[in-house]
């Protein structure tokens, strides 16, 4: 059971880690994509939002920098505690499960990420549901977010004896 359990872990490093390398490759389109949520580009079904819209290239590029460093810390934790719950899996539960520290803080990391940045501040406070684009981002985060934090949820409650 432990090497599944690092087994899921691993492929959510590789998911975070492929996402930030994919923005790192694609620059204009990720800023023009962030560009787009905090401009507010369209918003037909509420016109005004508690939020100005951001257009400042230098706020744009720091969202996006923040996004694909947060990619790459969550991937980069994630992957350093699935090597060592491999690494632990077979031993004592305790073990194991003091293992899981760097997995933990990588879903720690990915809820912040998706939670926290997609869906609190893009869809809530700068209202990207109101696009195609954005709600493809929006489905994508929700997603990406249920998988961190399922995964901390079965990570939180392994049996330590």
């Amino acid at each position: 059971m432990e090497f599944l359990i690092a087994g899921l872990v691993a492929f959510l490093a590789l998911m975070h880690l492929a996402y930030a390398i994919q923005n790192v490759l694609n620059p204009t389109q990720a800023g023009e994509a962030i560009a787009d949520v905090l401009g507010q580009a369209e918003a037909p079904v509420y016109p005004r939002s508690m939020m100005p819209p951001i257009r400042s290239r230098a706020s744009i590029w720091t969202a996006l920098i923040l996004i694909i460093a947060l990619q790459f810390a969550a991937g980069a934790a994630l992957a350093l505690g699935a090597v060592q719950m491999f690494i632990a899996g077979g031993g004592s539960p305790a073990d194991f499960a003091a293992a899981t520290e760097w997995a933990l803080i990588g879903c720690g990391i990915a809820l912040l990420l998706w939670f926290g940045l997609f869906l609190t501040i893009g869809a809530a406070l700068f209202q990207m549901w109101q696009t195609p684009l954005g709600q493809g981002a929006m489905g994508d985060a929700y997603r990406n977010g249920t998988f961190a934090g399922v995964v901390m949820l079965i990570l939180l409650f392994l049996p330590t004896v």
